[in-house]
């Protein structure tokens, strides 16, 4: 199976994520964990929302968000951009803004999918304490 495997694939280095307390006894800040459950007002909406639609493929422009973003913060609305989390607005800004004949410095102490993100672009880096 591995030899279908892209250069790049393997390559890398597999991801190691950090500890994970079963005992619920911390709140892992570095996870974006919310010790407070959702206000009943939030679940609420997203029960209104959860209707029928759910079942639909969302809109892979995201016209509605970026419209409300951009008015929300007088923008106009080419200048928002929305993605499936972080990790994919991440990937498209490393693609879209770093060369591999160009060296990307970052902090020592930063997001550990940076290196990751360089190893898959072919883009050398260089960590800064």
């Amino acid at each position: 199976m591995e030899k279908l495997w892209s250069a790049v694939t393997q390559r890398l280095e597999p991801y190691v994520p950090g500890e994970q307390p079963q005992d619920r006894q911390y709140i892992k800040l570095n996870t974006n964990e919310n010790p407070y459950p959702p206000s009943p007002r939030a679940l609420e909406a997203i029960h209104a929302a959860a209707g029928d639609g759910l079942r639909l493929y969302p809109d892979p422009e995201a016209l509605k968000l970026r419209r409300a973003i951009a008015q929300r913060h007088g923008l106009g609305i080419e200048e928002v951009f929305a993605g499936n989390g972080s990790d994919e607005v991440l990937a498209l800004a490393f693609q879209a803004f770093f060369d591999p004949s160009r060296t990307l410095l970052f902090p020592d102490i930063t997001y550990s999918f940076y290196p990751v993100f360089c190893g898959l672009f072919g883009i050398p880096y260089r960590e800064v304490p």
